[in-house]
């Protein structure tokens, strides 16, 4: 089974996307609606990225702060997030790391750090600390002890990040369990998420 660039955007995979990005904006909708101090924005990138592999995920996530974008201007530079989770993801998923309860939780650690330190990025750079969201509360209770903006930042997304990729890991491996095997054996990533019992009969994206 060939993975990487050239083979993982086989035709299955390319009609996941907007699967994916529907997910997306719809999660950032009701972040948005009910002001909740995390984002649900990733669980179509994350789910997208796992079976699809990282250039994947990373065009899902892309194309999903576009989107929002055009619902809210403010979302599109955390396209630069977005973008990197969906290739963390497909990487750790291409390592395998999703199939046990070790790895799942060392690519969770992981995931949560490389999402707050992009979402620091944007949020300082761009925005001045402050995007209007139901995070900001505690972003602004650091402030108040005298920490700095960065560390003010980084520390509200590392405990943002890490509900939400608890969240989002949560929610995609519970959608791809019942994903059915002659649907995930198509895909460049799916065969690892087939339980083994399963497996016989199938060959890897055959």
């Amino acid at each position: 089974m060939k993975q990487g660039i050239k083979h993982d955007f086989t035709l299955l995979a390319l009609l996941l996307i907007p699967v994916g990005v529907s997910l997306s904006v719809v999660g950032y909708q009701l972040s948005s609606i009910l002001k909740l101090p995390v984002y649900l924005d990733l669980i179509g990138t994350t789910l997208v990225a796992m079976i699809a592999g990282p250039w994947v995920g990373l065009i899902t996530g892309g194309l999903g702060s576009l989107v929002n974008g055009m619902l809210n201007p403010t979302s599109i530079p955390f396209a630069f997030v977005s973008i990197c989770v969906g290739l963390s993801t497909g990487f750790f998923s291409k390592w395998k790391m999703y199939t046990n309860i070790v790895g799942t939780i060392i690519a969770g650690a992981l995931g949560a750090v490389i999402a707050a330190m992009s979402s620091a990025v944007v949020v300082v750079l761009i925005f001045g600390g402050v995007t209007g969201s139901g995070i900001d509360f505690i972003t602004a209770t650091f402030l108040a002890t005298g920490k700095q903006i960065w560390t003010s930042v980084v520390s509200t997304n590392i405990i943002s990040g890490t509900i939400n990729t608890i969240i989002n890991v949560a929610v995609a491996l519970f959608l791809i369990k019942r994903i059915p095997p002659r649907f995930l054996v198509k895909l460049n990533y799916g065969w690892n998420y087939i339980p083994k019992k399963l497996r016989q009969g199938f060959k890897p994206n055959e």
